[in-house]
C-alpha cells in the first residue's frame, strides 16, 4: 500500500517508481479497458497534486495497461511499487 508518511519524508523517492499493482478493480466507459484489482502497471510520475478525496497530497503516475497509456491514478490507488 502507499504509504504517505514514507512519500513525506522522501518525495523524490516516488519519482523513480516505473510499476506498481492496481489496488482495486478500476471500471471503464467502454468496458473494454477496466483494470482488474491486483493487476500490475508501468508507471511514469507526472507531478504532485492535492487528492481532495484524502485531504492530502499525492504523487499522480501516468498508467501504461497491456502496452497502452490507461489514463491517471494517485498513488493511493496503487501499491507494491518497484523500481
Amino acid at each position: 500500500m502507499f504509504d504517505h508518511k514514507d512519500f513525506a519524508a522522501n518525495p523524490g523517492k516516488y519519482m523513480l517508481f516505473k510499476t506498481a499493482k492496481v489496488n482495486n478493480r478500476v471500471f471503464t466507459e467502454n468496458g473494454t479497458d477496466d483494470l482488474e484489482a491486483g493487476q500490475y502497471v508501468a508507471i511514469k510520475h507526472m507531478r504532485n497534486a492535492w487528492n481532495g478525496l484524502r485531504h492530502r497530497e499525492e504523487p499522480v503516475y501516468s498508467i501504461t495497461a497491456n502496452g497502452k497509456v490507461w489514463g491517471v491514478m494517485f498513488a493511493s490507488s496503487l501499491s507494491n511499487f518497484v523500481l
